[in-house]
């Protein structure tokens, strides 16, 4: 992993995510070898989840960090979509023009490091059995080819950070972007208006009293 010039985390998150991720793969394998397996038994596969976790917790920190003290130039105005119709041609296009994945080379694999953790989807109302909730015994196999494609993107982060820090510096730079446009529209619709001069305003001509309204005494 190189070192940059403009890197201002501190290294030992940089260094703590790479010992943690040859610990990963000598414990249980590279992302090669745990696609191959297909399916692992869910002790292990508990475990690799939490330690797969925990690396990538750190590499966040490590992105956000850096993306937040990165310096930008100001940034142009991005393009105009496109139609969905061209859109989608340029979709097909793509995926013609893209190289089959191999499984065998983890550099085709199509993978993206997320900045946001995964959040697991809970049943919300009453299930659909009234017996007791059946639990998964540790000698149950388990899929575990999601866990390669996490390992190969955290991966290449680690090991080629510049480029991912910079992205996520743009996104957040164009994130403040909209938030500051989306204030300065509510201010302009929302905000405390001109008074008004009091030299302008009609002064309302006020009744005489009416003496049958008047008690007397």
């Amino acid at each position: 992993m190189t070192e940059h010039s403009q890197r201002n985390s501190p290294p030992t998150l940089w260094d703590q995510a790479t010992q943690l991720w040859r610990d990963l793969t000598l414990g249980f394998g590279d992302a090669v070898l745990i696609l191959r397996w297909g399916v692992m038994r869910a002790l292990y596969h508990r475990a690799l989840g939490h330690e797969l976790r925990e690396i990538e917790a750190i590499v966040r920190r490590a992105v956000r960090d850096e993306a937040e003290a990165f310096e930008l130039p100001p940034l142009n105005p991005r393009a105009k979509r496109q139609s969905p119709s061209r859109q989608q041609d340029g979709l097909e296009h793509s995926r013609q023009d893209r190289p089959r994945a191999d499984p065998e080379d983890p550099m085709t694999w199509p993978v993206v490091f997320r900045m946001t953790p995964r959040i697991p989807c809970k049943h919300i109302g009453p299930r659909e059995h009234s017996g007791p909730r059946k639990r998964k015994e540790p000698l149950e196999n388990r899929p575990c080819r999601n866990y390669a494609l996490r390992i190969e993107a955290v991966r290449r982060v680690i090991w080629h950070p510049d480029a991912f820090v910079l992205r996520y510096a743009r996104h957040l730079a164009r994130k403040a972007q909209a938030s500051l446009r989306v204030l300065a529209d509510f201010i302009d619709r929302f905000g405390p208006r001109p008074e008004a001069d009091p030299s302008s305003t009609t002064q309302h001509a006020v009744a005489p009293p009416n003496a049958k309204l008047i008690e007397p005494g």
